[in-house]
């Protein structure tokens, strides 16, 4: 019966439920130290270096750490050095092992052993010692040999930071540790036991407790962080808030047994472990006692505790209500009626069908509490009567959703699994659901049950692409074929995946395989990887440099080319970086805007490293062009200018630059920095006519150019009579009509109409309309008989006598 395993404490119930019958063989877990993971993890054991013990009086006794599944099956040893002592240790949720040393060295090791991690609590830890410790799920509180406290809130990412001095003069009789997510500073705080009280240490300071009933052997906080359970070493036992406001239960247990542990069962019981017994204490103080032959070692779980001796391993949990209300003796519960149906129904009774008519209008809860007691009950068995009984009430309900019964046996398949005696993973489904199924696979591939993992993947309909690469590198490190083999092999299973799908990263297993000395293997399986972003950084820590410039050019990220280029930079010499270079013009190009953004003088090596004249050339070109030192200018120019003249399709620039350097020569001081065009403008207004005809002959400077530039001097410096002898010289190459823009420009309006008759015939009119002189822009417009000219002329003037000519030439010209 699913009730034989239960036990009542007041009017709640308790079950405890035989999990295995250990298979390790012939050991005394008094001669070890333990530490077991939660979740039904795996439990490691070490020899305690603190007893001393016969030679050969028992196996195991060396210095190694030996891990084994929740069943006793062996998974795995960690060599640990002997002479390295250690202050605790104990699994994070990630099952990695923490060792802390005495010496204030933290190890991390994976559950293979392999690889492992570590770092230091630090310069204080290191000079003072480590004498205990207190872990949680992803951190650690170390005690130093003068009571000093130093907590690391993340093993990832240590960080060693001290707590506050609590000013202990003597080792505080027991300790321990409310993690940060559960207090509301979301800081980690200790509660130390000391004297007759506890303190409460954190990283701001330390607040005595005020108690009086102590001293304390043993302390324990509840997985929710509410409650906290205290023994006394006279045996009282109390139950107070994490505030120490309130007072839940006391009672007294027996004084005659050593306690050697306290841990949580749930949230609302604690559990004792003495050396002879187990005592469970209820909400109110009551007493449940389970008489034991050997000592019991407890791992405090979410919903319970799991309890194990040399021989066997237990599962201690509150019965839930819904098992309550099917199995407890005399229910008359809808859902317990319907499981009485089914047992009916098999037994050809007409009463399953007044049972399941009896229930009709509460069917639907009968059916939700089944699926809900099934997933409750740790016996196989039992959980397949209830799901029938679930599915029998379900064909009676015209509209139900089948889907919580469908996850419930999804659930409870992959649960059951676990817990085989193979895998060794007694997980409950409560435990199941906290966790992502991620974490469940990742804890199956750390005992190697690939096959499981990837049944469950396929089960749960989840991707299998972490099953495949830890499958993959666990053949790689245990491979003992050469690179090419191994690549068959692989690629072989990794192309055969269900539907045509292929797994998401190759890098990882590129990784391994180059940490294992296969790098033309890594070097094949990264030309797999689908993003660039993973496979550049690997190809450059495999030293695959061209590889990995060529990877990074053909993805089309202008920033992980560059990111190869500079680790080129650093990692090569100068020659050997501009030949990688010059290999692949894409990245040569990206280097080249670059170093021009940012003024690095490498260019001009790379250029000349490469025989690129012309750009070395327009490099220093660019570079001289805010040069204040003719000399110097002139010097660099004529070096540019050797250079292009060493490339024959820079004819033209050569040119150029050999006009630049006779331009500077001839500017000396006075006028660096200008144009041709701005030192001819600046010669002419100085005045010195002879040197503009000079720089105009020298420089070829064409008719019109020099004619526009020397209007524009000769007005700008006022001087009419040179403009007049410009103007009379010779027929202007430029006309006219420059000469008179000029004056307008400067207000001249009288020297600009000395030369409106000169500009062609149909300008004149508006030309002289520009500059106001309204008779003779008449004139103009009459002599080119232009009608609208005259029109606009008669509307813009003021002048009576001119308007009214105005009119008169208009009716004139409009009857011829």
């Amino acid at each position: 019966m699913a009730t034989t395993e239960w036990h009542a404490l007041q009017d709640t119930f308790y079950r405890k439920h035989r999990l295995y019958q250990m298979q390790w063989a012939g050991l005394d877990l008094s001669k070890f130290r333990i530490a077991a993971s939660s979740f039904g993890g795996p439990i490691a054991l070490q020899r305690d270096d603190r007893q001393l013990l016969e030679a050969g009086s028992a196996p195991l006794l060396d210095s190694s750490i030996h891990v084994y599944s929740a069943s006793g099956h062996s998974i795995g040893t960690i060599e640990y050095e002997a002479g390295l002592h250690m202050a605790g240790f104990s699994w994070n949720s990630r099952e990695e092992l923490v060792c802390v040393q005495e010496d204030g060295n933290v190890r991390v090791f994976s559950l293979s052993g392999r690889d492992p991690t570590s770092f230091s609590l630090g310069p204080e830890a290191r000079e003072r010692g480590v004498i205990d410790c207190c872990f949680w799920d992803q951190g650690l509180v170390a005690m130093t040999q003068d009571f000093r406290f130093i907590y690391v809130n993340d093993i990832g990412e240590p960080k060693p930071r001290m707590l506050a001095d609590a000013q202990l003069t003597q080792q505080p009789h027991c300790w321990t540790v409310v993690p940060p997510h559960l207090t509301l500073s979301r800081h980690v705080e200790v509660l130390v036991a000391t004297g007759a009280t506890i303190l409460c240490v954190d990283a701001a300071g330390a607040q005595d407790q005020l108690l009086d009933q102590g001293p304390y052997a043993r302390i324990s906080v509840s997985p929710n962080g509410r409650l906290v359970a205290l023994c006394s070493q006279q045996g009282r036992v109390q139950v107070v808030s994490t505030d120490f406001q309130r007072s839940f239960s006391e009672c007294t247990s027996d004084e005659s047994s050593s306690l050697l542990q306290v841990a949580w069962c749930g949230s609302d019981a604690a559990v004792l472990s003495y050396t002879d017994k187990v005592q469970l204490v209820g909400p109110f103080g009551a007493l449940l006692t389970f008489t034991e032959t050997l000592p019991v070692h407890l791992v405090q779980e979410l919903d319970g505790v799991r309890m194990f001796t040399a021989e066997e391993h237990w599962f201690l949990s509150k019965v839930s209500e819904e098992s309550k209300s099917v199995f407890q003796i005399g229910s008359t519960a809808p859902a317990a009626l319907l499981y009485d149906a089914v047992d009916s129904m098999h037994a050809h009774s007409s009463r399953a069908d007044e049972i399941v008519r009896s229930i009709r209008d509460e069917m639907p809860t009968a059916v939700d509490t089944c699926i809900a007691a099934a997933g409750a009950e740790p016996d196989v068995s039992v959980q397949q009567s209830l799901l029938r009984a679930a599915s029998l009430g379900k064909s009676f309900l015209p509209v139900y959703n089948g889907d919580k019964l469908v996850d419930m046996c999804r659930s409870l398949r992959v649960v059951n699994n676990l817990a085989s005696y193979s895998v060794g993973i007694p997980a409950t489904l409560v435990q199941f659901h906290s966790l992502p199924l991620e974490a469940w696979v990742s804890r199956m591939l750390n005992r190697n049950l690939h096959q499981l993992a990837l049944r469950v993947c396929a089960f749960m309909e989840a991707s299998a692409d972490q099953v495949y690469v830890h499958w993959a590198c666990s053949k790689i490190r245990s491979s003992t074929l050469d690179d090419d083999a191994l690549y068959r092999v692989l690629r072989e299973r990794l192309e055969s995946l269900p539907e045509g799908r292929s797994i998401a990263s190759y890098v990882e297993i590129a990784e391994v395989a180059n940490s294992c000395g296969y790098s033309r293997l890594a070097t094949r399986l990264l030309l797999h990887e689908p993003r660039a972003a993973n496979q550049v950084p690997l190809l450059i820590s495999m030293n695959q440099e061209d590889a990995a410039m060529d990877a990074a050019v053909q993805s089309g990220d202008a920033d992980l080319v560059y990111f190869v280029i500079f680790h080129l930079f650093k990692s090569q010499s100068l020659s050997d970086f501009f030949q990688t270079l010059s290999r692949t013009p894409s990245a040569a190009r990206l280097f080249e805007k670059y170093c021009k953004e940012m003024g690095a003088p490498v260019l001009e090596d790379y250029y000349y490293q490469d025989d690129a004249f012309a750009k070395s050339a327009r490099l220093i070109i660019a570079e001289n062009l805010s040069e204040s030192d003719s000399s110097k200018l002139v010097a660099n120019l004529k070096v540019a200018l050797k250079m292009l003249n060493s490339d024959k399709s820079c004819a033209l620039e050569s040119r150029a630059v050999d006009t630049q350097i006779r331009l500077v020569q001839q500017q000396g001081d006075e006028y660096k920095g200008l144009t041709l065009n701005e030192t001819l403008a600046k010669v002419l207004e100085s005045g010195n006519y002879s040197r503009a005809n000079k720089l105009k002959t020298e420089f070829k400077v064409p008719d019109k150019r020099f004619y526009y530039i020397k209007v524009h001097a000769l007005v700008q410096r006022r001087d009419w009579a040179e403009l007049a002898r410009l103007a009379n010289a010779r027929k202007s190459p430029i006309g006219y009509r420059a000469f008179v823009d000029e004056c307008i420009a400067a207000l001249q309006f009288q020297e600009a109409a000395k030369y409106i008759p000169r500009c062609d015939a149909q300008d004149r009119a508006s030309l002289f309309m520009r500059i106001g002189f309204y008779h003779e822009a008449a004139q103009a417009a009459m002599h080119t008989r232009d009608v609208d000219a005259l029109r606009q002329i008669h509307s813009t003037a003021t002048d009576p006598t001119l308007q009214h000519d105005i009119a008169q030439n208009i009716e004139q010209l409009s009857r011829s």
